[in-house]
């Protein structure tokens, strides 16, 4: 196509241009064309339009006439006849609508039309009430009047009948809503209705009308406007509209006035306005009439001017093809002798247009052809001083000559620059050349570089070993004065060479140098100091002076110069020293030679050793083969291994579909220990609530053997809830999870404690219990303290529970190796050896009538056994029968010496559940008393030196140190008596402990080593009794323990060497917990309410509370003054969370902020380690974990403990707090009633109301019936509709969506509370129920 057009001549080029623009024209004016067209047919529909509008509004006054006798007849059965002909002109006129649209009938179907006849049927056979005929009539014809009206829109093409259109259409809902009115006043008229809702409804229908008469009054023609306030004046339509607002100003309807006057009256008012709607429809017809005459007769006009165009333009364009092609042809011409090199065009410029500016650019372009050829000729010439002046800056040939000019020039004169550079560098090559001695050749480079650079004085330096030496120099005058020796560094010149870069010298002063001649001398004008460098090794330094400034060109030549020197020294000193190196071969040649004779010995030697290893060759061959041999029967059991590597590899494959099976069976025993654990612990709930109510006893109308006994079930109660804990854990082992807490445990406080346990069980059985430390056993042994005692526990239950005369004894003794042996022997039944094996099977024992008599499960020894092995022993037993029996396992003295524990693969059966342990009874007497463990009064100690335990008095200041380091303990006397305190010393921790309990010091400086007892031994003593307590105690130890310290419970701890001028600080501390009054914790919780519980339960104990919800906000609240503790309770911390405890405990002021961890859930040892880092305890909660925090917070705060006579004051402050109970009225839903029951009683002690519920349904019952209820206790497992349910179905009922519901359940699983509140509880507590955490709750949210 594009070769085509460009074959085509210029005049077919041309006429195809003026084509474009014809087309477009041509196309537009059809658009013109069309689009006049599609106005006319708009026009011709709205006409049709209005038309139809008519018809409608014709049909809509026949069916008001029938509505008023339909009423009638309705009503009174009136106007039987007129009804009839009402009905008839409505058909009339709705055949006539229906005929002239085709859309009619469509119309009928999404209108009432369609179910008019069905409803005359029901008005004739009286089944239809006058108000809903009035009714139906009324929405017909306000359906009719909705789609009966002709809009301009938006349309511009009707703007001028846009007034009219807008009038007719608000007349028409003038007219709609008149005629409801109309309708609805008849109605009422004919009904007496006055009530004021009537009036009302009336009086809003009428102000629509007011509303669209406005609208008229606004947008309407002026003759329309002027045609509807004359009938406001003296009509009809003044009459009815002054009679609806008479009625409307009284508030009621005159009932008198007869209801057919006021139809025909305002009848004939609406008959008006209608009249006045058809008039301004009418307008708007003749409107769109003349509109659609006047584009009719555009669009002719339209057609004929576009003919005329057409016809002048196809005259102005054939013209103009013909002028255009006529000049271009001349202009062709011409272009062609230019392009042939010819001169001289004959052209003349006619025209001012586009054709006429070429072709004076044509002679301008030859005139300017004519001066280029002649300066391009000038310069091939040589002669560049020729002018050239392009046309412009884009004359592409002038500038290029411009350039040509310039860059020849320049080629010019560095080809000159060049050529010097050759030429002396040809001289200087010319003198280096052939083999010279060092000064020689130095002398001819210095002289030819001087005199062709034209410098007047030089000098040259060579280098020899790490220095330089003067080698040539060039007219200098006072060669004496020159150093024949320079080193690297050294003067200028040796600066040079050590940093191998150029000087240069200016502004030289007289005294520096001297240029001298026969007839004068002259300082220089520059110095230029040159190294010659070769391989980046300096060879030697090149010094040149002139009178004038080296130029560039010389720089340039010198700087070629310095390697080419460079390397010509560098070869006359390797040819000095290959001389020398010659000379010394000589020596050597002459010793070779004298070797070569040795080495021919030699030579015959080595052929006698190469025969041996021929020898030896050939036995490798032989040995070859046999290692050929071997390689062959090693493939062979290759194959057979493989073989027997697919056979193990089916045994695996079998091995792991058991362990899945083996897993999925753990999981269901998981589940069962979890919903076992719940069925335990509801009823343990109720144990425990009852049993610390009668312990209390309130009412103290209970003996003390009563409260002795009820303090004996809460004591038996804690026991068995934490062996529902053990069962959890121990549920562990079995999947191998066991986390095992390894510490140091003293041997003789584990015995202790096991023998005050179990000699009140020996003597209620009159049997004697002994227990033996054998000698050379390790004080303390690294194990599992907690696991330990269990198994113990267990085999001295079973040791007195299979014995009824005898003797029951407990040894431990050194055993083999770095182990420990624990034996428990009793004198019991025994056990026969062929059932030996049998009894540590899980539910298994020694036979069927042991378990009749002795009662059991027949776990306890096959957990025991299990916990030895995860300690790193094994639990064997030694047994006749009627003679008693042995069981002993050993245990390292230390974890490192522990054995791995074994694989939990097969774990037996046993493992699910822990050895039922009998709990000893409180305050039973020991049948046989063994040796007591020794106290130690203060009086059995004689102080070391003099302290002031004999001069103390009451109110006296006094401080107690325990240090062994008499020295040391005599300077820190004498120092705290200098600042006003007395003093007691004790130089051993058991005498510590006694003068702490004799005189109850205000502070104690504790050393961590001392003899018999050590720093945490006393420690542990002090913060153990509570009257020692509350006393602040200062840790110091040459040993790092700052961490362990705190945890202890020590306000601080100081490292050895003590300055003096840290003990200030030391004073500074005691006192400041001594005389603080006020202590104050804050709570970082994110439970408000389980915060807000906290702290209420601590206030009772004098310590305030501040309360924060998460980590991140508790930063501002530390910087405050008072903050001594703070609790932490967001579940699990992460990692993010011990990063910001870690910043915050860093920040100074901080460093020793106490932090107590609250949580729900147990954490394994890592976790438990990582914890430990930034808090200093963990309390998990539990039944009394108030009391456990309690505990903590006075541990670190140093709080003393609450003394009889402030029990009455702590009360009375709960008692304020108990007035939030008072009164108040709970729900109990519980499907246990024995937890209902301990619930009410320890709630109504408070003065609350109970109700009870035992499942769902009846907890909502309640609802119904009690709705003043104020809070809802919520288990959550109960029969017929669980907790979960009735929670959703209580926050469903709008009314009690603000209820507070707390959720208590005892099942230990993972998720609980999260799952609680989804269901809508408003807080949560698990079983067994702490009952001041409880009640903390309840003031909580029954106080907010």
């Amino acid at each position: 196509m594009k070769r085509l057009f460009e074959r085509l001549p210029l005049p077919v080029k041309l006429l195809l241009v003026a084509l474009v623009p014809l087309a477009l024209l041509l196309y537009f004016a059809f658009e013109i064309f069309l689009e006049k067209d599609q106005r006319m047919e708009q026009l011709a529909n709205y006409k049709a339009s209005i038309r139809q509008t008519a018809r409608l509004s014709a049909f809509v006054d026949a069916l008001q006439a029938e509505r008023r006798y339909s009423f009638g007849y309705a009503l009174r059965h009136e106007w039987a006849a007129e009804m009839k002909d009402s009905r008839r002109s409505t058909d009339s006129a709705l055949q006539q609508f229906v005929t002239a649209d085709a859309t009619g009938a469509e119309f009928t179907r999404y209108t009432f039309v369609d179910s008019l006849p069905a409803f005359r049927r029901l008005i004739d056979r009286d089944l239809v009430a006058a108000p809903d005929v009035m009714n139906y009539y009324t929405n017909t014809i306000f359906r009719l009047n909705s789609v009966n009206s002709v809009s301009a829109g938006n349309n511009l093409l009707l703007r001028p009948v846009t007034r009219e259109l807008q009038g007719q259409k608000l007349l028409s809902e003038m007219i709609t809503y008149m005629g409801i009115l109309r309708s609805n006043m008849y109605m009422a008229l004919q009904l007496r209705q006055s009530q004021a809702a009537v009036v009302e409804g009336l009086r809003g229908i009428f102000l629509i009308y007011r509303s669209y008469e406005t609208e008229f009054d606004l947008k309407a023609t002026d003759s329309a406007r002027r045609a509807y306030a004359r009938l406001q004046q003296g009509s009809e339509l003044r009459a009815t509209q002054d009679f609806l607002g008479a009625q409307f100003a009284r508030g009621g309807l005159d009932t008198t006035m007869d209801a057919n006057a006021w139809w025909e009256l305002s009848a004939v008012a609406m008959d008006k306005v209608r009249a006045l709607q058809r008039a301004t429809l009418d307008a708007a017809q003749k409107g769109v009439d003349d509109l659609f005459d006047r584009e009719q007769k555009a669009r002719d006009q339209s057609l004929f001017f576009l003919v005329l165009s057409l016809v002048l333009v196809a005259f102005i364009v054939s013209t103009v093809i013909y002028q255009i092609s006529a000049q271009l042809n001349a202009l062709n011409a011409a272009a062609q002798q230019i392009s042939l090199g010819k001169r001289g065009v004959h052209l003349e410029a006619k025209t001012n247009d586009v054709v006429g500016s070429l072709t004076r650019s044509m002679i301008a372009l030859d005139a300017a052809n004519v001066n280029l050829a002649e300066a391009a000729d000038a310069i091939g010439s040589g002669r560049f001083d020729v002018p050239v002046h392009p046309r412009s800056s884009d004359d592409i040939l002038g500038n290029a000559l411009l350039r040509m000019r310039s860059d020849l020039q320049q080629y010019h004169l560095e080809n000159e620059e060049k050529l010097w550079q050759h030429t002396g560098m040809e001289a200087l090559n010319e003198a280096l050349r052939g083999e010279k001695e060092p000064e020689q050749l130095a002398q001819d480079a210095l002289a030819v570089l001087a005199e062709y650079t034209g410098t007047e004085v030089g000098l040259l330096y060579t280098r020899e070993d790490n220095h330089l030496e003067y080698r040539a120099s060039y007219a200098s005058s006072d060669i004496a004065a020159v150093p024949r020796r320079v080193e690297f560094g050294e003067t200028l010149i040796g600066q040079v060479a050590a940093r191998k870069k150029t000087m240069q010298l200016a502004n030289v002063p007289d005294s520096y140098l001297q240029i001298a001649s026969g007839s004068g001398r002259s300082a220089p004008a520059q110095v230029l100091l040159l190294p010659l460098i070769h391989n980046d090794v300096v060879e030697g330094v090149l010094e040149l002076a002139a009178l004038q400034e080296f130029t560039p060109q010389v720089r340039y030549f010198l700087q070629g110069a310095q390697p080419v020197v460079a390397v010509a020294l560098h070869g006359a000193r390797n040819r000095q020293r290959l001389a020398e190196l010659l000379q010394e071969t000589q020596a050597q040649s002459e010793e070779l030679q004298a070797q070569h004779s040795e080495l021919e010995n030699i030579n015959a030697e080595l052929e006698a050793q190469a025969e041996k290893l021929q020898a030896s060759e050939e036995e490798l061959r032989v040995q070859q083969e046999e290692l050929m041999q071997a390689n062959a029967e090693l493939e062979e059991r290759t194959r057979l291994l493989e073989e027997r590597n697919i056979l193990i590899g089916q045994r695996n494959r079998e091995i792991q579909q058991k362990a899945e099976e083996l897993a999925l069976s753990t999981r269901y025993k998981s589940e069962f220990l979890a919903n076992m654990s719940h069925e335990l612990r509801t009823p343990l709930n109720s144990i425990l609530l009852l049993s610390r109510l009668l312990v209390e006893n309130h009412e103290k109308n209970l003996s003390s053997d009563q409260v002795e006994y009820a303090q004996v079930i809460q004591t038996s109660g804690q026991g068995l809830l934490a062996l529902i804990d053990e069962i959890l854990d121990l549920s562990k082992i079995e999947a191998g999870r066991m986390e095992l807490e390894f510490a140091e445990v003293p041997v003789e406080v584990l015995v202790h404690d096991l023998k005050g346990m179990f000699v009140p069980v020996a003597h209620d059985k009159g049997l004697a219990f002994e227990v033996t430390l054998a000698p050379g056993l390790p004080p303390k042994v690294e194990t599992d303290r907690m696991r330990l005692e269990q198994v113990l526990k267990n085999l001295l239950s079973n040791a007195l529970k299979f014995t009824s005369e005898g003797t029951v004894q407990l040894l431990v003794a050194p055993g083999a190796g770095e182990q420990v042996r624990f034996s428990v022997r009793d004198t019991g039944i025994g056990i026969p050896a062929d059932k030996q094996a049998l009894v540590f099977e899980a539910f298994r024992q020694a036979d069927g009538s042991t378990r009749r008599k002795y009662g059991g499960t027949g776990l306890g020894l096959s957990i025991s056994r299990e916990l030895t092995r995860l300690l790193g022993g094994e639990l064997r037993v030694e047994s006749e029968a009627g003679k008693g029996s042995t069981f002993f396992f050993e245990l390292p003295v230390s974890r490192q010496a522990a054995p791995p524990a074994p694989a939990p693969a097969e774990a037996p059966l046993q493992s699910v559940a822990a050895a039922a342990v009998p709990l000893p009874l409180p305050d039973a007497e020991p049948a046989l008393q063994e040796p007591a463990t020794p106290r130690y009064h203060e009086s059995d100690f004689e102080p070391a030196f003099p302290d002031d335990r004999n001069d103390l008095q009451a109110g006296d200041r006094t401080l107690l140190i325990i240090e062994d380091d008499k020295g040391f303990a005599r300077a820190l006397l004498d120092y705290t008596r200098s600042k006003g305190y007395k003093c007691l010393v004790a130089v051993r921790g058991d005498e510590g402990i006694a003068l702490a309990q004799r005189y109850l010091p205000m502070g104690i400086l504790l050393d961590i080593q001392l003899p018999v007892k050590d720093g945490w031994e006393v420690m542990e003593a002090l913060k153990g009794d509570p009257r020692t307590r509350p006393i602040p105690v200062h840790m110091m130890s040459s040993l790092e323990a700052k961490q362990e310290s705190r945890m202890k419970g020590a306000i601080d701890f100081i490292s050895k060497p003590v300055a003096f001028e840290q003990m200030q600080e030391v004073f500074r501390k005691i006192e400041q917990v001594v005389t603080k009054e006020h202590r104050k914790v804050l709570i970082v919780e994110e439970n408000p309410k389980h915060a807000q519980a906290l702290a209420y339960f601590l206030e009772t104990f004098n310590v305030s509370a501040r309360i924060t919800g998460t980590v991140e906000g508790s930063g501002e609240a530390l910087q405050e003054e008072g903050v001594d503790c703070v609790i932490l309770d967001i579940g699990m911390p992460d990692n993010h969370t011990f990063e910001r405890l870690d910043g915050l405990k860093q920040q100074p002021g901080l460093e020793g902020l106490p932090i107590i961890l609250f949580t729900g859930r147990s954490f394994s040892r890592s976790e438990e380690v990582r914890i430990k880092q930034v808090a200093d305890s963990i309390v998990v909660k539990t039944a009394h974990s108030y009391q456990r925090i309690l505990d903590e917070v006075s541990l670190f705060l140093h709080l003393v403990e609450q003394q009889a006579g402030e029990e009455p004051a702590r009360r009375k402050r709960l008692g304020g707090l108990t007035e939030v109970l008072t009164g108040k009225k709970i729900l109990v839903t519980d499907d246990d009633v024995r937890n209902i029951f301990s619930l009410s009683r320890a709630l109504e002690q408070h003065g609350m109301q109970v109700f009870s519920a035992t499942d769902g349904k009846e907890a909502l019952q309640r609802l119904r019936e009690q709705p003043d209820i104020d809070v809802v206790l919520m288990d959550i497992m109960m029969p017929e509709m669980d907790g979960y349910e009735a929670m959703r179905a209580i926050r469903r009922q709008p009314e009690l969506r603000n209820l507070p519901v707390i959720a208590v359940t005892a099942k230990a699983m993972s998720g609980d509370r999260e799952k609680c509140i989804e269901a809508g509880a408003s807080d949560y507590i698990s079983k067994p129920v702490d009952i001041d955490q409880l009640l903390s709750l309840l003031r909580v949210w029954l106080y907010e």
